[in-house]
């Protein structure tokens, strides 16, 4: 038994240890080119070539200074692991409902409507009557960097053309998340893979202790992360099948700020999470702010005296790409964003002691088991503590009526408690303690009977969208000047900065 745990777990062998930047950078360039798009497509003439001169040489010095990622067990000796992470990433992603081809859950009826009207419409997209729904005439404001990409080549060939496109680039980003998982634990396996893809918190055991009820704990394709009233935290599948646009950008930025060795473009590349996943961009702030401080820690020389240290810690952040390219888009999606003031209701804190107890139960089965489980494997690590600090306050804050801050801001902190978790899971098998190894892979498979739901549901549902393809296509359209959600997407932006003065 002792030989067959390791060979889980170690199965591919060690190459001779290779690095390079290479995925780093393209992950760079999947950020940036939905950038482009945007300030080519919302800009002024004048003001979108020098942007993109500057964020050219912002992505120029940013890729200069790339970290080199573990890239050895990318070879020959590895073809068959490689080919079943890759169709592993295309079926999961064909069973997400992206690009129309399989059942699609429906939060995929307002993000079909944002591709359709920023393939349909001129860009920047402004509705000149926008009567009965607003007095004057409104802009379509909303954090779409995702679908950029998609909506030109729906602009060329048509909106098919666009969810299809679309499909292989949103595959591109998952393929890209596999790659940064893989190189953090320095090891490819389909195993480390599957785990990201089910990782969950324990929403089945959380729903029978609400419910009283079996119904949903298995085999079913209900939607299991309800159960907590006014709280949830989404499984890494819910992510992708409801709300991808913002999750792969965030899986992709917080990775990327965790592989970084350095501050140099640490605020570049976090400014781009602004127009790709807002919610998330937030609960990524204390992790980009830990990694900054530590990364000074490491940098400080103690035998030099604090004012020698200065010109070396201020190098190391005040960088070209940082300051005046992470500045200047972070600066311009913030006047963008802002431009609709309607969809924006600001935050506020729920007090504790009214919802207390759901609060405690709903911490515990969603992330707190793991936390404790973890704690000896990473009692000195700091992103341990800085990411449950951050999932301790976040189900605390809310934005608007509905809990999305709580089910967004989380999946930095969620993504980081993955990579935590893997690591531990790791050593302990290394260090042969097989009781507590057991322990964390059973609460890690129940957590993931919440994604086998999502999935369940999507195999489940599936042939009878591809038998009823009209009823299916109406099912999952709406028009979003029409529909009652159209606050988030529209704002009236007559008087906003943006379009006063940016915006052509």
């Amino acid at each position: 038994m002792k030989i067959q745990f390791k060979k889980i777990f170690s199965s591919f062998g060690k190459n001779e240890e290779k690095t390079s930047a290479i995925f780093i950078n393209a992950a760079y360039l999947y950020l940036a080119i939905p950038m482009y798009i945007f300030i080519f497509g919302w800009f002024k003439l004048p003001l979108a070539l020098i942007s993109a001169a500057v964020i050219s040489a912002g992505l120029y010095f940013a890729m200069k200074n790339a970290p080199k990622t573990d890239i050895s067990f990318l070879c020959r000796k590895n073809t068959a692991v490689i080919f079943a992470v890759i169709v592993l990433a295309f079926l999961w992603m064909y069973m997400s409902g992206i690009g129309k081809f399989a059942f699609q859950n429906y939060d995929h009826m307002w993000r079909n409507a944002i591709l359709e009207y920023l393939v349909d419409k001129p860009w920047p997209v402004i509705i000149e009557d926008s009567s009965p729904y607003f007095e004057n005439p409104v802009a379509m404001v909303y954090y779409f960097a995702l679908w950029l990409p998609a909506a030109c080549i729906g602009k060329l060939w048509g909106i098919h053309a666009a969810h299809v496109f679309l499909y292989y680039w949103c595959l591109i980003g998952v393929l890209l998340v596999f790659y940064l998982i893989s190189a953090y634990h320095k090891k490819l396996s389909p195993l480390i893979i599957l785990a990201f893809i089910f990782f969950s918190g324990l929403d089945a055991v959380g729903s029978f202790v609400y419910s009283n009820s079996p119904d949903y704990t298995w085999f079913n394709s209900g939607h299991l992360e309800h159960w907590a009233f006014g709280f949830q935290y989404s499984s890494i599948t819910t992510q992708l099948f409801w709300v991808f646009n913002q999750a792969i950008p965030a899986w992709i930025i917080t990775l990327l700020l965790i592989h970084m060795k350095d501050n140099k473009s640490l605020v570049f590349v976090f400014s781009f999470s602004l127009l790709f996943c807002t919610l998330p961009a937030i609960g990524m702030l204390p992790i980009m702010g830990y990694l900054a401080v530590k990364r000074f820690i490491e940098l400080y020389d103690k035998k030099k005296p604090f004012k020698s240290n200065i010109p070396l810690l201020l190098r190391d952040i005040l960088t070209f790409q940082n300051v005046i390219a992470g500045g200047l888009i972070g600066i311009t999606s913030a006047l963008f964003l802002k431009a609709n003031s309607s969809g924006s209701t600001g935050l506020e804190f729920t007090k504790p002691k009214l919802v207390f107890m759901s609060y405690i139960v709903f911490l515990f089965f969603e992330c707190l088991i793991y936390y404790i489980l973890i704690f000896k494997k990473h009692e000195k690590n700091g992103l341990y503590y800085v990411s449950l600090i951050t999932l301790l306050i976040v189900p605390l804050i809310k934005a608007g009526a509905g809990i999305d801050f709580c089910m967004r801001a989380s999946i930095p902190s969620l993504v980081v408690l993955f990579t935590l978790v893997i690591d531990a899971e790791i050593s302990l098998f290394k260090e042969n303690k097989r009781i507590a190894a057991v322990a964390l892979a059973a609460v890690m498979a129940v957590g993931g009977i919440t994604s086998q739901h999502e999935i369940l549901r999507a195999i489940q549902f599936t042939p009878n969208n591809l038998s009823n393809p009209e009823a299916t296509a109406e099912a999952t359209h709406i028009d979003l000047l029409e529909d009652g959600m159209r606050n988030n997407f529209f704002g009236e932006f007559e008087d906003s900065f943006f379009f006063k003065y940016i915006a052509k």
